[in-house]
């Protein structure tokens, strides 16, 4: 048996059909990213011949995917066969009989979300990526509906999850509308604050690293986290970290633009 990871933590606080339903809601940008991309033309006279069938090919196979991720939500949410199966043009003996394994695969991945490599050394997950690390797939997602589908609302997909995420319930410093956190390597801390203060137009007499070096030996609050106001030309931004062990915790407020808050969202997955 291995041991527990952050990541366990994560998942904790969703139910099972929350996080089915965030793993159809990545599938679903997903396909939406991929269908974009074959509508531009401007590439075509590099495409080898049935390059662009090809592309088609593997959209359909990722819309296949989709409706078996839309299945397993509706069986979390107590949807009948049938009435799956109705949808699908298919009896509801026809629709467990094909989708019944996706399901009980799903299930069977929660009493082991993971398992290790042949070196033992390198956890394997079982479940989809946005059901094992939810924390990043709810962040990745609403940026992309801020930023793609151009919802005025910062949790246009993590608002309607279960349990949600209301403010009163964070842990860790208090929540903020414009607020992105993740968890990085400790050994990457310094090019992350380095790229971050490029982003925000930051421009310290000491590099931002160097700064926040000195202020983790000197500075910490009650709840174990340090402070940083990273002032920019158009944006400012208030880091908080917190050390455990070779992770940081990272929280970044202040970022108004999309665009930011989707460069600041890639740093902390580049640095995970």
């Amino acid at each position: 048996m291995t041991a527990r990871t952050p990541y366990d933590d994560d998942r904790s606080p969703y139910s099972r059909r929350a996080l089915a339903r965030l793993v159809l809601s990545h599938q679903a940008s997903g396909l939406s990213d991929a269908a974009g991309s074959l509508a531009v033309t401007r590439y075509d006279a590099f495409c080898g011949a049935g390059g662009r069938v090809s592309e088609a090919a593997a959209l359909a196979g990722h819309a296949d995917r989709l409706v078996t991720s839309a299945v397993i939500y509706e069986r979390e949410r107590g949807t009948s066969w049938a009435d799956i199966g109705r949808h699908l043009d298919l009896s509801g003996p026809a629709t467990q009989e094909r989708f019944a394994p996706a399901v009980e695969q799903w299930r069977a991945a929660f009493d082991v979300p993971y398992r290790l490599d042949q070196t033992g050394r390198k956890r394997v997950p079982q479940l989809p990526t946005a059901a094992y690390d939810p924390a990043r797939a709810v962040r990745n997602l609403d940026l992309w509906a801020a930023t793609r589908v151009g919802y005025d609302d910062k949790h246009a997909v993590s608002g309607g999850l279960e349990p949600g995420h209301d403010d009163d319930e964070q842990t860790g410093p208090e929540k903020e509308a414009t607020e992105i956190d993740g968890r990085i390597r400790l050994s990457h801390l310094g090019g992350f604050l380095d790229l971050l203060s490029e982003y925000a137009l930051h421009r310290p007499a000491d590099s931002a690293r160097d700064v926040v070096a000195r202020a983790m030996e000197t500075r910490e609050d009650e709840d174990g986290w340090y402070s940083y106001a990273m002032v920019g030309v158009f944006e400012s931004l208030d880091i908080r970290l917190a050390v455990d062990g070779d992770l940081v915790g990272v929280v970044v407020a202040g970022a108004h633009s999309p665009a930011l808050r989707l460069r600041i969202s890639t740093l902390l997955d580049v640095f995970a």
